[in-house]
């Protein structure tokens, strides 16, 4: 996997195919992994970028530069030594918050969004509480007991008493998602996650002010559904049938229903 460094941090990415730009931007405690079908997909016909975010698996650690803003900058970085013209981003969870900022501060640089699982950006701060409680079960475990010893704690307990966005179905879907889960530093988790999280501000109000082609979907069973109605004053905003069948992860547990509600819009966006 290449790797490059700016804005101080080395980075883990993968850019794929040739045509219009599209970059791929995860989630928090996430990883590039759960692009992999929409890197298949779309990277027929477009150039498809996506890369682990500062603090997770696969990316240089640093003790600084968690804030929301630094992660902007961490993208707008990318993308210009990468050649990337202005994309479609397409985002995650959290990373829908780092695809945002990037967009309010370069509105003339993003053809369009795809904003999947995106309650974070509406309602950053009940994340919080949750988060630093999973931190203060999972970080020690990590620490103390080894990672596999992390591992099977989210295995008895994941998506019931901690990260209700892992699976409770068993099966290999919920261990590919246990297995990113805790892949990542142990710093991240005692302070880079709560860092970045605790940086975000309310971003529904300059977002909303942006004419930029914007599609948001998430998944009938994700447990923090998305509330449409906060940017039903943004011009080019709408949201898509929720996808029957998947929770947080719905690009990565029914591709081929996500890939067909989004290939449109990328299509259509100019």
């Amino acid at each position: 996997m290449p790797s490059i460094k700016v804005n101080n941090c080395n980075f883990e990415y993968e850019l794929a195919g040739k045509g219009r730009d599209i970059v791929f931007i995860h989630g928090e405690i996430h990883g590039m992994q759960y692009w992999e079908h929409q890197i298949k997909e779309f990277s027929r016909d477009f150039r498809c970028l996506t890369y682990n975010r500062r603090g997770h698996k696969g990316t240089e650690w640093t003790d600084y530069g968690f804030s929301l803003v630094n992660q902007a900058k961490d993208l707008e970085a990318l993308i210009k030594e990468l050649g990337i013209e202005r994309p479609v981003i397409v985002a995650l969870a959290f990373g829908t918050t780092v695809a945002v900022q990037y967009a309010i501060d370069n509105p003339d640089k993003v053809a369009g969004m795809v904003l999947g699982a995106w309650s974070e950006l509406h309602d950053a701060p009940r994340y919080m509480e949750v988060w630093r409680a999973a931190s203060e079960r999972v970080a020690p475990v990590l620490e103390h007991e080894g990672r596999e010893a992390m591992i099977d704690l989210l295995r008895r307990e994941g998506g019931h008493n901690i990260y209700r966005v892992i699976p409770k179905q068993e099966g290999p879907f919920r261990e590919k998602v246990i297995q990113m889960m805790a892949s990542h530093p142990l710093e991240h988790y005692k302070r880079g996650m709560l860092e970045f999280g605790h940086s975000v501000p309310n971003l529904v109000p300059r977002f909303s002010q942006l004419d930029i082609p914007v599609l948001g979907l998430c998944g009938a069973d994700d447990p923090y559904l998305d509330c449409p109605e906060t940017l039903a004053n943004m011009k080019n905003f709408k949201e898509a049938p929720s996808i029957p069948g998947a929770a947080r992860y719905v690009n990565w547990q029914k591709p081929d229903e996500f890939n067909a509600a989004v290939r449109p819009f990328i299509e259509g966006c100019a």
